[in-house]
């Protein structure tokens, strides 16, 4: 299946392309250049894959939760290649993405998919063992507040959580086996819609997953 994932959740942009069974990516960093990048960083990644809209059959990207101002870079232009090509939208978790590739990692463990919210807060979601990617509750809230009753051995992925770890690390040592520094992919995005934990929609129902509406002191939103 020929995909086009976009994935502007976080300060990383990248943008991947699956061909049958090959996928090819790039990666940019720098949360402020997102718009300007994306587009000449997906033409390129066409060109150099001789690929036409044509023979594209989907154009997945990274729903959130994450920064306001990426997600909707990501959904809107997912959404006008889609209106323009007559291609299906999938829209992925950003959590479920971090699930994913914490799995690769270690398998058969618990993973607790996490991302930096701001204003001391987190989004994070629970992903038992051998459990779909599909089904898990995404929140945010304080560190503090976040609550794991599963007795698996459990690993701790997701971006910006440095600033938490000493709180993790003081109280819930015991649950935790490793700890992985990562962010979301587009690469991961086009995986997850491969093994079939997400499905198409339709352009206009393509929609960022918002989980507040809050924003920091310094201006920029997360979802």
């Amino acid at each position: 299946m020929n995909l086009l994932a976009i994935d502007t959740s976080t300060e990383i942009a990248s943008v991947a392309l699956s061909l049958g069974d090959r996928i090819h990516s790039l990666e940019q960093i720098g949360v402020r250049q997102h718009a300007q990048n994306l587009l000449p960083m997906i033409q390129t990644l066409m060109q150099e894959q001789s690929l036409q809209w044509s023979a594209l059959q989907g154009i997945v990207f990274d729903a959130g939760p994450g920064s306001f101002t990426g997600l909707r870079i990501a959904c809107s232009i997912a959404k006008a290649f889609a209106y323009a090509h007559d291609l299906p939208v999938f829209g992925v978790s950003s959590m479920q993405a971090i699930a994913f590739q914490a799995r690769a990692q270690q398998a058969d463990c618990g993973v607790l998919a996490c991302g930096d919210a701001r204003m001391q807060e987190i989004y994070w979601a629970y992903y038992p063992p051998d459990g779909p990617l599909t089904q898990a509750d995404i929140r945010v809230d304080p560190v503090s507040a976040v609550q794991i009753l599963d007795t698996h051995p459990i690993v701790l992925a997701g971006w910006g959580l440095e600033p938490y770890l000493p709180h993790w690390l003081a109280d819930l040592k015991k649950k935790f086996i490793a700890h992985y520094a990562m962010y979301p992919k587009a690469e991961t995005l086009i995986r997850l819609v491969q093994s079939g934990e997400c499905s198409a929609v339709t352009a206009a129902e393509a929609l960022p997953l918002y989980v507040r509406n809050q924003v920091t002191h310094t201006g920029e939103a997360h979802g």
